[in-house]
């Protein structure tokens, strides 16, 4: 799954370089890391960790730069993918999970396949799809989300007034306690 809108062809390029982001529950995805890096090794792909998933996996250094990064690899849950697609959106870089959670509906390979579905995905087989975003402004502070976005009023009990606008169209207001909005996806 992309973080930005692109191409619906497979890429025809293989991977060389993957940034790596993990559930939070280090012990538990331990051996799966474990099972990414010797497939990455025997296919000559560099794993890029960044420094949060260095400290959280004991690993020595500072971590590496994400740029110039060819696929981020996503080991864990729909929320670990939310985080790798919010890290990586508007990179255009491809964002591809592994299910390591409970629910799984955002990621593309299931644990038992580890290996399977990143061969082929190292092996530049995979088709990136494009996820729709939306975009909240409060304060003037704008957000991207990939998922949802919740608005709602500080206080208890007091209502909020809303501004709808899609596109540059301007579709009222709407006095209320609070409002999901939700993606596609979300």
């Amino acid at each position: 799954m992309p973080s930005v809108p692109g191409s619906s062809e497979p890429s025809p390029e293989p991977v060389r370089r993957a940034a790596v982001v993990t559930h939070g529950q280090t012990a538990a995805i331990a051996p799966a890391l474990a099972r990414l890096e010797r497939l990455a090794a025997r296919r000559g792909v560099e794993l890029v960790l960044p420094p949060e998933e260095r400290a959280k996996h004991g690993r020595p250094g500072d971590g590496e730069p994400l740029e110039g990064v060819d696929l981020a690899v996503v080991l864990g849950g729909d929320g670990t993918m939310l985080r790798a697609l919010q890290r990586f959106l508007g990179t255009r870089v491809p964002v591809i999970g592994v299910n390591f959670g409970s629910v799984g509906f955002l990621t593309a390979i299931d644990a038992d396949d580890l290996e399977g579905g990143l061969e082929r995905a190292f092996s530049g087989d995979l088709k990136v799809m494009e996820l729709a975003t939306l975009e909240a402004e409060v304060g003037g502070l704008v957000r991207t989300a990939v998922n949802d976005v919740v608005a709602h009023s500080a206080a208890l009990g007091r209502m909020i007034q809303l501004d709808w606008i899609v596109g540059d169209e301007g579709l009222g207001r709407l006095r209320c306690d609070g409002v999901i909005c939700a993606t596609p996806s979300g």
